[in-house]
């Protein structure tokens, strides 16, 4: 999974249309699954995998298993959607929700229509 995140990490950076999302506020978003847990920093400017351990209240933690996880970071699949099949659990508000889907959908996109 974190070769698939690296990836996504220099995808994000690439695409300057989606720093708006980030304009306002940093992302730190932890993804974790039965295997392994990797953390992101999402900032207007560039995006990092944070290898240390991340103890902060404003942490966005997405759990699910590594195939789900998977899905959504390569934009497959929609946050919202794994939610409603419980398939992840997001600790966040609706909004920030939205934001981080759209995030992964469009990169995900974008690297669609390039194959």
């Amino acid at each position: 999974m974190k070769q698939v995140i690296e990836v996504f990490t220099k995808r994000l950076e690439r695409q300057s249309y989606l720093s708006p999302f980030f304009k306002l506020q940093d992302f730190v978003i932890t993804l974790s699954s039965n295997k392994e847990q990797v953390s992101i920093h999402m900032k207007k400017r560039s995006c990092q995998v944070i290898m240390d351990d991340i103890q902060s209240e404003n942490v966005i933690e997405i759990i699910g298993s590594s195939d789900t996880l998977l899905q959504l970071i390569q934009g497959n699949e929609k946050l919202s959607t794994l939610i409603k099949q419980n398939k992840v659990t997001v600790n966040a508000s609706y909004r920030v929700v939205l934001k981080l889907e759209s995030i992964f959908f469009l990169s995900g996109q974008q690297s669609r229509n390039a194959m």
